[in-house]
């Protein structure tokens, strides 16, 4: 009896020792004026996982999204090819202030959206569609991130 219960034991940390953990993601507060918000990103640092972005997705936890870090683009396209969640974009600069901002992107869509930006990238953000307007995100703000320096 106890010999099963040792081997089930030994099977059950096994599974959890082997499941992974996603160490890709990156804490980034946003300040509003209305406070700070928090969210835990999943990290976009290589073209193809910035191609891949949150396609096939069909559900986002709230407090999470992605954020894709960029060399100081000045212009970008985005898109929601493949993508089943409307999301907001929120789109920082590499001193890290919101620059631009688009919000319920519609899923599915091959439409490019092109924010205005008149200065380098340092990342896009892709989050829940209507965070923006339920955590106040506008232009101006300023936001916390390793990748934003």
């Amino acid at each position: 009896m106890i010999s099963k219960f040792v081997k089930l034991l030994a099977v059950a940390l096994l599974v959890v020792s082997c499941s992974k953990k996603n160490d890709n993601l990156s804490e980034l507060v946003i300040n509003t004026q209305e406070g700070p918000v928090t969210y835990y990103l999943e990290t976009a640092l290589t073209k193809d996982q910035m191609a891949k972005g949150l396609m096939d997705r069909k559900e986002l936890r709230a407090d999470s999204g992605m954020i894709f870090v960029l060399q100081g683009q000045e212009d970008i396209a985005m898109w929601m090819k493949d993508t089943y969640i409307p999301l907001d974009m929120v789109f920082i600069s590499k001193q890290g202030k919101v620059i631009a901002v688009y919000e319920n992107a519609e899923p599915l869509s091959t439409n490019l959206i092109r924010p205005k930006i008149t200065e380098p990238l340092g990342a896009v953000i892709e989050l829940n569609g209507g965070d923006i307007k339920k955590n106040g995100i506008k232009v101006g703000d300023s936001v916390k991130n390793e990748y934003l320096k």
